[in-house]
């Protein structure tokens, strides 16, 4: 019995060390330990949250959206030396809405360039 017992205390104890180990180890996030790689990337993608900073509601009222949308994916792609060929991608992949880089506020440019949340990605 004293076995049972103690063969019981152990298994709990090594599947209690288990799950904290995984837990421990994961996260929902991708961080990026090289924030200036992003703030130099002229090709990102960003999942957008409202909620997160002014600059994502901002582009939304420059760009007409309305109703507003809470969480959205931006591209933005200024890798060109030709301002007509710099542009941001907003939305669903399949049928993004497309719009000029120069259409937004040099505050939205700058917020957007700038940002280097978990949710931004380089693409270039």
């Amino acid at each position: 019995m004293f076995r049972s017992k103690e063969l019981k205390n152990i298994t709990a104890f090594a599947l209690i060390a288990v799950f904290g180990l995984l837990l421990a180890g994961c996260s929902g996030t991708k961080v990026s330990k090289n924030t200036n790689n992003l703030k130099k990337s002229e090709y990102f993608r960003i999942l957008a949250d409202a909620d997160d900073d002014p600059v994502f509601v901002k582009l939304q009222d420059e760009l007409g959206i309305d109703p507003k949308m809470e969480r959205y994916t931006i591209i933005i792609d200024i890798r060109s030396s030709e301002p007509a060929l710099q542009y941001g991608l907003l939305g669903d992949e399949s049928n993004p809405l497309r719009f000029g880089w120069y259409q937004l506020s040099e505050e939205v440019r700058k917020g957007l360039l700038n940002w280097i949340g978990s949710n931004k990605e380089a693409l270039d």
